[in-house]
């Protein structure tokens, strides 16, 4: 079976059909910016660096459990709006019928397989310019109770809706990218657009699948700020049909 091949949203397991994952592939729309950050609990701080505040500006971070269960968590926001400028498609009559995101893992380590759920956020969120390695206190960005500087978050660890969600896992088998099907998520961004005539995305949250009992680790992965290492693309993107 192939390594690139789909994970079912409903039972995890690998699909039968290969999902091309590269810059080649083919999609209406392909959207590669827009802002990030990782966020963690204070409980998952690694001490030596106090990194439990915001981390926008790491090349990779972390999602999954290290003192807790869904400790480590990744916000993300595409600039949709922009891409469609770009491909010259008019958003205000496209609609959409399937969304996949693509994820690359630069370390599974000894924690390969982390199910993950992603949720849509309900408050937008400020991309800082800390980093985990830099001990000097960033506050520019988002962190673990704060959606931006001065702004916290109604509840701990981001706003978000519980419905719809989307469920992968990542590094599965050693494997270095992952597509998810988010379709559900972007399309519900699409009809509130096409119901107001304003464009509300606070991003996405990926998270270890709280509803996944039994797992324990985390799992390192691309930010967008890897855009541009080597010829293949690392950072997230979003393909849209």
């Amino acid at each position: 079976m192939s390594s690139d091949a789909l994970t079912c949203p409903k039972c995890l397991r690998k699909l039968q059909w290969p999902v091309v994952p590269e810059r080649s592939r083919s999609a209406r729309v392909v959207v590669r910016t827009g802002t990030d950050a990782f966020i963690r609990h204070p409980h998952a701080r690694i001490r030596l660096y106090r990194d439990d505040r915001n981390s926008g500006a790491d090349l990779t971070g972390h999602i999954g459990s290290w003192g807790g269960p869904t400790t480590l968590r990744y916000l993300l926001r595409f600039d949709i709006p922009q891409a469609f400028a770009n491909a010259h498609v008019d958003i205000k009559t496209f609609k959409p019928t399937r969304a996949l995101l693509k994820l690359c893992v630069a370390d599974a380590g000894r924690y390969n397989g982390l199910p993950i759920r992603i949720y849509p956020l309900t408050r937008p969120f400020q991309q800082g310019n800390g980093k985990v390695s830099i001990r000097e206190k960033e506050i520019d960005g988002c962190d673990w109770y704060h959606s931006a500087p001065l702004i916290v978050w109604q509840r701990e660890g981001g706003d978000y809706t519980g419905k719809p969600s989307a469920v992968a896992v990542l590094g599965e088998e050693g494997e270095r990218e992952t597509i998810i099907d988010v379709t559900e998520l972007i399309v519900d961004r699409f009809k509130d657009f096409a119901s107001t005539g304003t464009w509300n995305d606070p991003g996405m949250i990926i998270m270890r699948d709280p509803e996944h009992y039994g797992y324990y680790g985390y799992v390192t992965i691309h930010s967008l700020e890897a855009s541009y290492l080597g010829i293949t693309v690392r950072s997230p993107e979003l393909f849209i049909h």
